[in-house]
């Protein structure tokens, strides 16, 4: 169901850019997703109106075409992970029944006698 709703916010960011000689590429989806969540209930109130409806339809796509995002040369944003893993063994029991496995060397313990 996500899948088909992306599908469908990215047509109609497509048939926007296309009437408006707009870059895909600079078209907000966020924004585009929030302008047809607007409409949407416009565009279903005229049913019976189907010049009004696409009147409404073609506000919406100038709306989504003026919600450009600002030009950014040379803007990488490279995959990496922001947290690095943890060398604590997982807790998959209650806290009260929790022991340190001993054979695990590669899990730190920490003494807690310093910190209080």
């Amino acid at each position: 169901m996500n899948a088909i709703a992306y599908n469908l916010i990215r047509c109609v960011m497509q048939q926007s850019a296309q009437q408006h000689d707009v870059e895909l590429g600079r078209i907000s989806f966020k924004g585009s997703l929030d302008t047809v969540r607007h409409f949407a209930d416009a565009i279903h109130a005229t049913t019976g109106k189907p010049r009004r409806q696409s009147q409404l339809y073609q506000e919406l796509l100038a709306i989504i075409a003026s919600d450009k995002l600002p030009w950014r040369p040379d803007r990488t944003e490279p995959r990496a992970r922001k947290r690095r893993p943890k060398q604590y063994q997982l807790l998959n029991k209650p806290r009260r029944q929790m022991r340190v496995i001993p054979h695990k060397n590669n899990y730190r313990v920490t003494d807690c006698k310093g910190l209080s």
